[in-house]
């Protein structure tokens, strides 16, 4: 299955596709947040946003739709991760896939948590702008 269809398949992603222009890696996002407030239930908040090919005055990369993206995920049946307690951290790459019934979300960090998690059902929330 396509990266997209599998964001097709997930209430929200549509928008994620479409704010961003493109599917999404997450390379350099910042996980803000990760937590499992109930049994079975857990979310990651990112600060995510698009790399131009533009550089500002200080040859910095210009970055633009930033944007606050919520996974929130319910039936989680697996977690694995490590430096858990290492939040906000940098994503290196992060990939949702379809297994059977479940949806995996896996990342790598250059800095902090990384890991996979599995789970049922998952829905994503999309706030344009940059966390407060």
């Amino acid at each position: 299955m396509s990266p997209a269809s599998v964001f097709s398949e997930i209430p929200g992603g549509e928008s994620l596709l479409k704010w961003f222009g493109r599917i999404p890696r997450f390379h350099d996002a910042e996980l803000l947040e990760i937590s499992f407030p109930d049994k079975g239930a857990g979310l990651l908040r990112i600060h995510a946003w698009n790399i131009t090919d533009k550089v500002d005055a200080k040859g910095y990369f210009v970055l633009d739709k930033h944007a606050i993206v919520t996974l929130i995920l319910e039936d989680v049946s697996n977690i694995s991760c490590t430096d858990f307690a290492m939040v906000p951290c940098i994503i290196f790459d992060l990939e949702i896939t379809r297994t059977e019934e479940h949806f995996r979300i896996e990342w790598s960090a250059s800095y902090g948590v990384a890991g996979f998690i599995i789970a049922k059902h998952a829905h994503i929330n999309l706030k344009p702008g940059k966390p407060q």
